[in-house]
C-alpha cells in the first residue's frame, strides 16, 4: 500500500501540473501527443538514464575518494544538476529538431521543458517518497515526504528545464547564428 500511495502522490500532482501547463497555452495548443511523449521521456527516459549514470558517476567518486558523505554530497550538488538537465533538454531538443513547426515560441520551449521535466519529477518522487518517506518512517514519513516534493519543490524540476526551453526558442527565433548556437548553451547551463 506504501508503494501505491507513493506512485499516487508522486504521479497525479504531476498530471495537475502539466494541465496548468497546457492551459498556460491554451491560445496556440502544442499537439497532445508531443506532450504526452515529452511527459514519458521524462517519466521514463531522463529519469531512468539520469538514475543510471549518477549511480555510475557516484560509484566512480567513491572509487577515488573513498568517502561516503562526501561521495553523496558531491553527486547531488555536482553531478545530477548537469546530468538530469542534459537527459530532460534532450526531449525538448528532439521536439525543437524533429517537430520544428510545432515549437514556434518562447512559450513552446517552457511548455515542452515543463512537461518533461513534470514527468521526471514523477518518477523521482516516487522514488523519494517511497524509499526515503515510507520505508524510512512509514505512512507519516510518506505524507511528509510527499509534502515537501510536491508542494514546497513540486515546480523546480520544471523551472529550471524550462531555461534549455527557453534558450532553444531563442534559437529558433533569432536569425544570427551566433545566437542560434549560444542561447541554447545559455539556457542549458542556466538549468
Amino acid at each position: 500500500m506504501g508503494f501505491l500511495l507513493s506512485v499516487v502522490f508522486g504521479y497525479v500532482p504531476m498530471f495537475l501540473f502539466a494541465a496548468m501547463l497546457y492551459w498556460i497555452d491554451r491560445y496556440e495548443k502544442e499537439p497532445k501527443r508531443l506532450l504526452f511523449g515529452s511527459f514519458l521521456w521524462g517519466a521514463a527516459i531522463s529519469a531512468g538514464l539520469s538514475f543510471f549514470v549518477n549511480t555510475v558517476l557516484g560509484m566512480g567518486i567513491y572509487l577515488v575518494t573513498g568517502l561516503q558523505t562526501f561521495t553523496e554530497i558531491a553527486t547531488a550538488s555536482l553531478v545530477a544538476p548537469p546530468v538530469e538537465e542534459t537527459m530532460k533538454g534532450m526531449a525538448v531538443l528532439l521536439i525543437f529538431l524533429v517537430f520544428r513547426s510545432e515549437f514556434d515560441s518562447t512559450l513552446d520551449g517552457i511548455v515542452y521543458a515543463g512537461i518533461t521535466a513534470l514527468g521526471f519529477a514523477a518518477t523521482e518522487n516516487v522514488y523519494y517518497i517511497y524509499n526515503y518517506g515510507y520505508l524510512e518512517s512509514g505512512y507519516s514519513g510518506l505524507l511528509s515526504l510527499a509534502f515537501v516534493r510536491v508542494i514546497l519543490v513540486g515546480w523546480q524540476h520544471p523551472f529550471y528545464t524550462a531555461f534549455i526551453g527557453m534558450g532553444l526558442a531563442g534559437a529558433r527565433l533569432n536569425r544570427s547564428m551566433s545566437l542560434k548556437i549560444l542561447l541554447p548553451i545559455i539556457g542549458w547551463s542556466f538549468a
